[in-house]
């Protein structure tokens, strides 16, 4: 599974738990939904996604290699610009008012006019955010797998 794949997911989840808006609502919408949580899943995930590719490194050492590369501030600002992109400061208050009510999320996500138009929104939009994510995260897929070849190739000597 690619780092792609991995933000993809991420992304589809947090959607759902979680344009033009204030990047202050964004970011309140990214700590409501448990971002911190969510990178330790990334975390796992992509471990275990490049462990299958380097299985002479242990899967610590693979996890330390992601944690470096993948700063969990750097992955909450670009959220926050993407999320800030794709919806306005109404429909992130209704995201945020669903997180911090998650046993009512669907009620509050469907139990409106306004709620609907954004559950269908975000369905429009997936696909964009996920494109953007996958353009934020190259850098550090890039780093992760330079330096995984890096550990590879001083483990053959």
């Amino acid at each position: 599974m690619s780092m792609r794949k991995i933000t993809l997911a991420v992304l589809l989840a947090a959607a759902l738990a979680g344009c033009g808006a204030s990047k202050d609502k964004a970011e309140e919408l990214i700590e409501t939904s448990g971002l911190t949580k969510n990178y330790s899943t990334i975390v796992e995930m992509a471990s275990a996604s490049y462990a299958s590719r380097y299985p002479m490194l242990e899967r610590e050492q693979i996890r330390n290699v992601v944690r470096d590369k993948l700063d969990p501030d750097e992955l909450k600002s670009e959220m926050v610009d993407i999320y800030a992109d794709h919806f306005d400061n109404d429909e992130l208050d209704l995201m945020i008012r669903a997180n911090k009510h998650p046993e009512q999320a669907m009620a509050i996500i469907l139990g409106s006019k306004q709620g609907r138009a954004l559950a269908e929104k975000v369905m429009e939009v997936q696909k964009t955010i996920a494109q953007d994510m996958q353009e934020a995260m190259v850098d550090s897929d890039d780093a992760i797998i330079d330096e995984l070849d890096d550990m590879k190739d001083e483990l053959k000597g």
